[in-house]
């Protein structure tokens, strides 16, 4: 019994001493903004390596005097926007962890939010749509990379033209490709020039908020391009 409550105490250690010193740890991460208009706050997207195969990633909000760094306990409690922010509300999206050991291929997949939840953070409120793990993933549709000659950007969404797949066995061509400004990364060198523009493209009805689809591109300009080509709002950009 003794040895048992030395192994709880042991993992409730190295447990709260992750949890506590993540931002006293060497990190190297790679950064995104966003800024919320009308406001002082940024939302900062982030995936960080710490060494030792220790990977975080996550959402921060913070006011644009404050400096950022990697601190899970500051994670917002999403992994995908559903609207672009603005200065009342962030409106996200997350899905449950999966149970492995319990998996079965019988699972009854629920494509409709099983939970939402609400919270306050930095003046702002925050609401999330929990989904199922399994049904999350059935609606899954895959991946496209495409190089775009040119875009048209409107207050909510992106329009690229003349796209042409540059991984497939089959290339597809696309005429235009409309995309809802919330899941849109910009990759770019520190010069501003664009490396690759990393979408999800989660669309959920607006009736019901059932999953009907989820699809990542990944998006590279034809001839050279700076991000600066883009206006700030609803999208994230790399910040060095």
């Amino acid at each position: 019994m003794q040895c048992y409550k030395n192994l709880i105490s042991i993992f409730i250690f190295i447990y709260f001493s992750f949890f506590f010193n993540s931002c006293s740890r060497e990190w190297s991460t790679a950064l995104y903004v966003q800024k919320i208009e009308g406001t002082s706050k940024i939302l900062y997207k982030y995936n960080a390596s710490g060494g030792r195969d220790t990977m975080v990633s996550g959402y921060i909000l913070l006011d644009s005097t404050e400096t950022f760094e990697v601190d899970i306990s500051k994670n917002l409690p999403f992994s995908y926007l559903e609207d672009i922010p603005n200065k009342k509300l962030i409106k996200g999206i997350e899905f449950e962890q999966p149970n492995y050991e319990n998996s079965s291929n019988d699972v009854k997949k629920n494509f409709a939010p099983i939970k939402e939840s609400s919270l306050s953070e930095n003046g702002l409120k925050i609401k999330t749509k929990l989904f199922q793990y399994e049904g999350f993933m059935e609606r899954n549709s895959g991946l496209g990379t495409f190089e775009f000659e040119n875009f048209k950007e409107t207050r909510d969404s992106i329009i690229f033209y003349n796209l042409n797949d540059i991984k497939s066995m089959e290339p597809e061509h696309l005429d235009s490709l409309k995309i809802k400004k919330t899941n849109i990364v910009i990759r770019q060198k520190k010069n501003l020039e664009i490396i690759s523009i990393d979408i999800e493209d989660l669309i959920l009805s607006k009736n019901t908020s059932e999953i009907i689809s989820n699809k990542t591109y990944f998006l590279t300009p034809k001839k050279k391009m700076k991000s600066n080509s883009f206006t700030d709002y609803g999208i994230f950009k790399e910040q060095f």
